[in-house]
């Protein structure tokens, strides 16, 4: 039997896992972790975290019988965004900058100052935004040169664990979007504007397609994680690009949604945007390579969607159970009786790109209760991922027919907040049986370089099959759709839900939702 192995560095965890030929999950793990906050707005982390919660994982994985003989190759998807700064040596020269952190607002405002917004949109098919790679290189240079002196290589969190397991310094098309200085019509370093901006063109490694092979794991990575010497190694993807891999979103006819650490709203493009349409599109919006060879997505992100209920089960819900704080949000009417959550615990990206606006609760009365407050944060949430629609509708008019919005992350869990998406976005979204996301992704495009299916479709066009085989979702999950699962629909294992009469509400809220933040961003 052979196997191909996924893992996603995540912000918070690395999760790690198997699949066979046929696709189906053997075993999987999982190790947590989380980031410093030095300051408001600032998110690092020490690679080696990253490194060894996977040498972690792959040890739990042994410990569960699972023998590195048979696995044939390796995959890893991760964080977009966060730098990995490293000398010759290939030691970090300092933590990693985080996809949230927003201490580069000003550089980046520099920069497009100076380069001009439309000329750079025209050039990356993207504004940048703080989160980006290139800002926090910038914001380096500035404020710690002696440490940018030091600096040889820049890496994604996980072309750092490649490096660790090949030698090899490489990036892939998808990762290398969301630095910031990638051309994604053409999907290649862009050149000209590391030279505008003074940038060594020998730090940033060469670059391929996601499910390329570019090495195998050496004598010394085998010592330390127990995979076998000469196991290949590929490129890996970006989380969203592989959690869109893992969740069959290869076409235009499908989307994604991902509640994380942030929420993505996620719609295949058949090409990038022209010249003229990147120039003027919503500086917000993302355009990305795709995992899939000659194709891209457009995508809207908001930083503190599953941070946000991390925040209020930490901070105000004395550290209860999310099942709790489900059960507590249940008892609360859609709208929250008029509550409004911005969730803008670390500024906002889609739409509004700022560092300085901030959460908070609005409407409150005295006749809330703790469950409204629960509520109001799924519903802000909600709001916010609504946001993100209505920017990615303005480049993709297509989304209208999108046939379904595949949904992923921990949200899965929870009925109730999967209703609300439902309601909030007016959309029917499907959840799958299996929500492995990014780390399934990254296992399947390692699968599709060994020949276990000729292109991602054929894994696609199977999961019928596989469903059956999969781990079903949490108990509850069975009262997911109440009874909205979908007939017609061929794949086993895959629930549907639709909007309730709740929208109404939700419509309106939206729209007050909306006027509170623009006035928190006047305000800002």
């Amino acid at each position: 039997m052979q196997y191909a192995l996924g893992a996603d560095i995540g912000t918070e965890g690395t999760k790690v896992l198997v699949i066979d030929e046929r696709g189906r999950i053997v075993k999987r793990t999982y190790s947590s972790y989380t980031f410093d906050v030095p300051k408001s707005g600032w998110a690092e982390q020490n690679p080696e975290i990253w490194w060894n919660a996977f040498r972690s994982c792959l040890g739990d994985l042994w410990a569960q019988g699972i023998s590195s003989t048979n696995i044939v190759a390796v995959g890893a998807a991760g964080q977009m965004h966060s730098s990995v700064l490293l000398d010759e040596t290939g030691e970090a020269v300092m933590n990693s900058i985080l996809w949230n952190d927003t201490r580069t607002k000003a550089v980046c405002d520099q920069t497009l100052r100076s380069v001009g917004q439309e000329r750079y949109q025209t050039l990356t098919c993207n504004s940048l935004l703080p989160g980006f790679t290139l800002g926090k290189l910038l914001w380096v240079r500035t404020h710690a040169p002696e440490v940018y002196e030091r600096i040889r290589h820049i890496l994604m969190p996980k072309d750092f664990i490649n490096h660790r397991l090949t030698g090899r310094w490489t990036a892939d098309v998808s990762d290398a979007s969301g630095t910031g200085i990638f051309d994604v019509r053409e999907r290649r370093w862009q050149s000209s504007l590391m030279t505008e901006l003074d940038l060594p063109q020998a730090w940033f490694p060469p670059v391929f397609e996601s499910g390329a092979i570019i090495g195998s794991v050496t004598p010394a990575a085998s010592d330390a994680t127990g995979l076998r010497t000469g196991t290949a190694v590929i490129a890996g993807a970006a989380d969203n690009a592989a959690a869109a891999v893992g969740m069959g979103i290869v076409d235009v006819g499908r989307g994604l949604i991902s509640i994380g650490t942030s929420g993505v709203i996620l719609s295949c493009l058949e090409e990038a945007p022209s010249p003229h349409k990147a120039a003027t599109q919503n500086p917000t919006l993302h355009v990305f390579c795709h995992a899939i060879p000659e194709m891209w997505y457009a995508m809207g992100v908001t930083l503190a969607a599953g941070a946000s209920l991390r925040w209020f089960r930490d901070s105000m819900g004395h550290g209860a159970s999310y099942d709790s704080l489900m059960d507590a949000a249940a008892q609360s009417e859609p709208g929250s009786n008029g509550l409004i959550y911005l969730p803008f615990l670390a500024g906002e990206r889609t739409p509004y790109n700022s560092d300085q606006l901030r959460a908070g609760f609005i409407g409150i009365d005295l006749q809330h209760k703790p469950a409204h407050f629960v509520r109001s944060v799924l519903e802000g949430v909600a709001y916010s991922l609504r946001d993100c629609l209505e920017v990615v509708q303005s480049l993709n008019q297509n989304v209208d027919n999108v046939d379904e919005f595949v949904v992923t992350g921990g949200v899965v869990n929870s009925p109730l907040w999967l209703q609300i998406l439902s309601d909030v976005l007016d959309r029917p979204l499907a959840v799958r049986s299996y929500s492995e996301g990014a780390a399934y992704g990254a296992a399947a495009l390692a699968g599709l370089s060994q020949g276990f299916w000729t292109h991602i479709d054929d894994l696609v066009k199977d999961q019928s099959g596989l469903a059956k085989d999969q781990p079903g979702l949490a108990n509850d999950q069975s009262a997911l759709a109440r009874n909205q699962t979908d007939p017609s629909n061929e794949r086993s294992g895959v629930e549907k839900l639709v909007p309730s009469p709740g929208v109404a509400v939700y419509r309106e809220g939206y729209k007050r939702y909306k006027a509170y933040a623009q006035s928190f961003l006047h305000l800002a």
